[in-house]
């Protein structure tokens, strides 16, 4: 069960009814691998089922059941086809070579024997086997077991448990925001970092476990034998440990961190392909719960795993139904008292009219893939609403928040072209909210993103600003517009210092960069007054407007009987 590098022999099977042939035989490969002896056909079938033979060495001439009977027999049966044939014969007619060849025979060696000729033969053949299984069950980069061979190891582990009561634990151990260093470093640097992970994990397991790459970043460590489930969570927070250790790789130093997801048999799964779903349940709950930590599968996980299942399907069908809305949430300039722009942000209502939270649902759609889709979706609707607007007369900047996954699609500045050029909407009026994490993920194509959204004159607004880790030297060195006070300084403004405080140096730093400033989450006139007296006067939030619907927004502007073309 090791994964250590530990090779089982090759097993070898004989099929030989005379004596002497199969003498020599058994002499010559003794030293290559395990060795099996059959004296008729019906017996090789037999041991072959016992065995699993790597390679058979096949008479022809036998009595009852003969060699070209006992080949197609052995590619017949989908446990023993993979075995590979070589048949061991006087005979020398092409037609019978081309018959062996037909039932999956791959050589020949002639009687009679020449020892080391045919020692050479199969030893070769031997090698090209045995390497072909490696491949098909080991992981290229890595070289460690696939899913396959742990498909096949745990299989064994649970029957095992089952039959000795015992238990069997699956760690799936997933790295942190790993695709940003790939994206940003390149594959041979991340090639080597999943290379020397692999070496640490390796070294950390026992003898017995198996440690599998199952691609990308996830690897999974398989522990039979467990009966301590304490011992099993102190050797995966001693991964934790290995993995956060810094990497040096060209003299260059590197940080991991990883999440681990633990499922148990008896407790969790009493089957192989549970086991592996709860265990990767329990992980993706360690990424939510802050990432660079265990977390054990349960019932609350198994519900919770469900649901978001359940609510993948209904995101998928709601984007094919066009069933999600954006609704608009207006700015207001209070020097002036005036609606200067409005932030579009995406709804999603259910049948009964109640409306699912979008801090439910955004998440799961940046993890699946479906906020690309759905971020087009809001982007085409907002840049359409915006210039009916103008049309109408009224000259609002729209906001669009654009995800850092969406960010980082290669077609994402085609994509905001061909939504402007579609809906007519001049590019000044259009601004895009974007993260501080967007700032520091890819620094060089970040730069060249906004630089070409500059030209084209799309605004560029950090959203939240001040609670990710974005630097001045971001601010000065890429053409942003607009800096968003986080409302969760605003909330506490009046009665926690600290937060007084990092608006007004927010307020000042935007000045001195000639920034615009917005802030988010207004909701009292004090709030209100305090920020206008720190400078900051463009603000949002239930103070003034709500998020509503386009129609009502129209309305709210004056527009009461606009139709949406």
């Amino acid at each position: 069960m090791s994964s250590k590098g530990i090779c089982l022999n090759p097993v070898i099977l004989i099929v030989e009814d005379q004596g002497t042939d199969a003498l020599v035989l058994s002499e010559m490969v003794r030293d290559l691998g395990d060795v099996f002896l059959a004296s008729n056909g019906s017996a090789a079938l037999v041991i072959a089922k016992q065995c699993r033979p790597d390679l058979v060495l096949l008479d022809i001439e036998m009595h009852g059941m003969n060699g070209f009977a006992v080949c197609k027999a052995l590619k017949a049966d989908p446990e023993l086809c993979d075995a590979a044939v070589i048949f061991v014969t006087s005979h020398t007619q092409t037609a019978n070579e081309l018959r062996a060849l037909e039932y999956g025979g791959i050589d020949f060696i002639r009687k009679p024997l020449q020892p080391a000729l045919a020692k050479a033969y199969i030893k070769a053949h031997l090698a090209l086997r045995m390497e072909a299984k490696r491949l098909a069950n080991h992981d290229a980069l890595t070289g460690l077991p696939n899913r396959t061979l742990l498909q096949d190891r745990t299989e064994h582990a649970l029957q095992v448990a089952h039959r000795n009561q015992t238990r069997v634990a699956m760690l799936l151990l997933d790295l942190d925001n790993f695709k940003g260093i790939d994206n940003t470093l390149g594959a041979a640097i991340s090639d080597a970092l999943l290379t020397e992970t692999a070496a640490r994990l390796t070294c950390a397991a026992r003898a017995v476990d198996t440690v599998s790459r199952q691609g990308g970043d996830e690897f999974v460590l398989l522990l039979p034998e467990v009966s301590d489930c304490d011992a099993v969570n102190q050797f995966a927070e001693r991964l934790l440990t290995r993995i956060s250790a810094p990497f040096l790789l060209e003299e260059d130093r590197y940080s991991l961190n990883a999440s681990i997801g633990i499922s148990l048999f008896p407790d969790d799964a009493n089957d192989a392909e549970s086991l592996y779903r709860n265990a990767s349940a329990a992980m993706h709950r360690a990424k939510i719960e802050g990432r660079n930590r265990v977390c054990f599968f349960s019932a609350a996980i198994e519900r919770s795993t469900r649901c978001r299942h359940l609510l993948e399907q209904k995101m998928r069908i709601a984007l094919e139904d066009k069933a999600f809305e954006v609704f608009y949430q207006p700015k207001m300039a209070t020097h002036s008292e005036t609606v200067i722009g409005v932030e579009a942000l995406v709804r999603w209502r259910q049948t009964d009219g109640s409306f699912i939270s979008p801090a439910d649902f955004i998440p799961l759609a940046e993890e699946t893939g479906l906020i690309i889709p759905l971020g087009e979706y809001v982007l085409r609707q907002a840049c359409k609403d915006a210039q009916t607007l103008i049309d109408q007369g009224n000259n609002l900047i729209v906001s669009v928040n654009i995800s850092t996954v969406q960010f980082g699609e290669d077609n994402f500045l085609q994509m905001v072209h061909d939504i402007l050029q579609a809906t007519g909407l001049e590019p000044e009026f259009l601004e895009l909210e974007i993260t501080e994490g967007v700032l520091a993920k890819d620094v060089n194509k970040t730069r060249q993103v906004l630089a070409a959204l500059r030209q084209k004159g799309v605004r560029i607004a950090i959203d939240d600003f001040g609670t990710g880790y974005s630097s001045l030297a971001y601010l000065k060195s890429f053409p942003i517009d607009v800096l968003k006070i986080d409302q969760s300084f605003v909330r506490d403004m009046l009665s926690d210092k600290s937060d007084a405080a990092i608006i007004e140096a927010i307020i000042t730093l935007a000045k001195a960069l000639d920034l615009e400033m917005v802030a988010e989450g207004v909701e009292t006139q004090d709030q209100a007054e305090a920020l206008q007296n720190y400078g900051c006067d463009i603000m949002q939030g239930y103070l003034y407007f709500r998020p509503v619907p386009f129609l009502e927004l129209c309305g709210l502007l004056g527009f009461g009987t606009i139709t949406t073309p």
